[in-house]
């Protein structure tokens, strides 16, 4: 779908954007964690030497394990933070789109959405002041030259989403809104994002 790939597309120019910023970021955790625990385990290594010689290659190993656990579990924590704020950061600006760009792509949409010409659209209260009953007029028109009914009428309640819309009729609901658009799309794009961010 032509609105999944432009979503997509903006989402992973985003991650592009914040690479260098972010990475450098879980870059310098990484080293903390790091320097901590090799001190830590030289420390050790000494005082082990000092009382009883024989056990100390053994303990060293053990800690330096330990520390290359910890660090690795730090930074796939500090890895997923800054996947989780590329996609709050993506989400943000989707919503602050500029009002001709993001009509243009809610147009193209609902055209390929609507079933039959007639459903309501659920949108959100933010999206109240662009997407108004002018604009689906155009909309409209644009469906019964296609054959179709042409009457998409805004919902009077406005859904919990950061944008995009809901279509309902009497026994069906098309849920595109771009936070579900997003979660679908979501396992796919957090392997591309961080092949992105961190050259994995």
């Amino acid at each position: 779908m032509e609105g999944i790939a432009k979503i997509k597309e903006r989402i992973l120019e985003e991650a592009r954007e914040e690479k260098q910023k972010l990475v450098e970021n879980a870059q310098a955790q990484a080293r903390d964690i790091k320097a901590k625990y090799e001190h830590k385990a030289k420390e050790m290594f000494n005082d082990i030497l000092d009382k009883a010689g024989k056990d100390a290659e053994e303990k060293k190993r053990r800690i330096l394990s330990m520390a290359q656990l910890e660090n690795r579990k730090a930074l796939l924590q500090a890895k997923q933070q800054i996947i989780d704020e590329v996609f709050e950061e993506a989400k943000a600006k989707i919503k602050k789109l500029p009002d001709e760009n993001y009509q243009t792509l809610i147009a193209d949409m609902l055209i390929k959405s609507a079933i039959t010409g007639n459903e309501e659209v659920v949108i959100s209260e933010h999206d109240k002041n662009r997407i108004t009953q002018d604009f689906l007029a155009k909309v409209n028109k644009t469906l019964n030259d296609s054959g179709k009914q042409g009457n998409l009428k805004i919902s009077k309640t406005p859904g919990r989403m950061i944008g995009g819309f809901i279509l309902k009729s009497e026994d069906l609901e098309v849920n595109n809104t771009f936070d579900s658009l997003i979660n679908m799309e979501r396992e796919e794009l957090e392997t591309e994002i961080a092949k992105i961010l961190f050259e994995e």
